[in-house]
């Protein structure tokens, strides 16, 4: 009868430090859908003159990844914040151009220095938000050279 008793201790035993060990593991745990890297920006500017002949400058981002882009928050080098409503519209990498950071028709002052850019938006399709900011450097040279 003792004995009985013992196997049905150590049966016992066995079966919850089994159900400790195997059934606790981490890797059971349920896991959310992977975080999508945020999307990086090649910058680029071109030189324009505005009206009354001063030196302007227009920027354009080229996204890593397919984006809806929110707004781009610009900083010149002086320290003044432009803020560029992008509309949220959809950028479709490898179809059509650049995304212009200004409003058609617009330029920016022309500012040597660098110029910080803050971009806003969500990835495309999942709509997982982002918030990148990536700076260009504005050198010297005058329009036209």
């Amino acid at each position: 009868m003792r004995s009985l008793k013992n196997v049905k201790i150590v049966s016992t035993l066995l079966l919850l430090l089994s159900l400790f060990l195997f059934g606790c593991s981490k890797d059971d745990s349920p896991t959310g859908p992977e975080e999508v890297p945020p999307p990086n920006f090649s910058l680029s500017s071109r030189n324009v003159q505005l009206q009354g002949g001063a030196e302007g400058i227009e920027f354009y981002a080229l996204p890593s990844r397919d984006i809806r882009l929110v707004r781009v928050d610009i900083t010149n080098p002086i320290g003044q914040a432009i803020n560029f409503n992008a509309g949220g519209q959809v950028f479709i990498t490898g179809q059509g151009n650049p995304i212009a950071l200004q409003t058609p028709g617009t330029a920016y002052t022309r500012l040597s220095g660098n110029w910080n850019f803050r971009f806003v938006g969500n990835h495309e399709p999942t709509q997982e938000p982002f918030d990148v900011s990536q700076s260009l450097s504005v050198s010297a040279k005058q329009v036209g050279e």
